[in-house]
């Protein structure tokens, strides 16, 4: 991980706190919440350049599973966090 600690970073993500990263030169902005009505929501969102389009999303009964789901998700132009986390520059560390 670039300017960062892998781990702090995966707490960051599973506490749900906003977080900016940028990979492959795309900055994107994750965050958590519970959700109203139960439940668990986190998404990641491209923020530079703009789009509309959300990297990823999950909505999950528990924080643990939306945890779980963002490690296994090929999410980075088809690979898992683990596979490219060298490649990520944690911008807010």
């Amino acid at each position: 991980m670039i300017d960062g600690n892998p781990n702090d970073f995966l707490n960051s993500i599973y506490s749900g706190q906003d977080t900016v990263f940028v990979f492959k030169g795309v900055k994107y902005w994750a965050q958590g919440y519970n959700r109203s009505n139960g439940g668990w929501h986190y998404e990641i969102i491209q923020v530079q350049p703009p789009s509309e389009n959300r990297l990823w999303m999950c909505d999950t009964d528990t924080i643990d599973d939306c945890f779980k789901a963002f490690i296994e998700a090929p999410i980075f132009d088809g690979h898992r966090f683990w596979d490219i986390e060298n490649d990520i520059q944690w911008v807010d560390s």
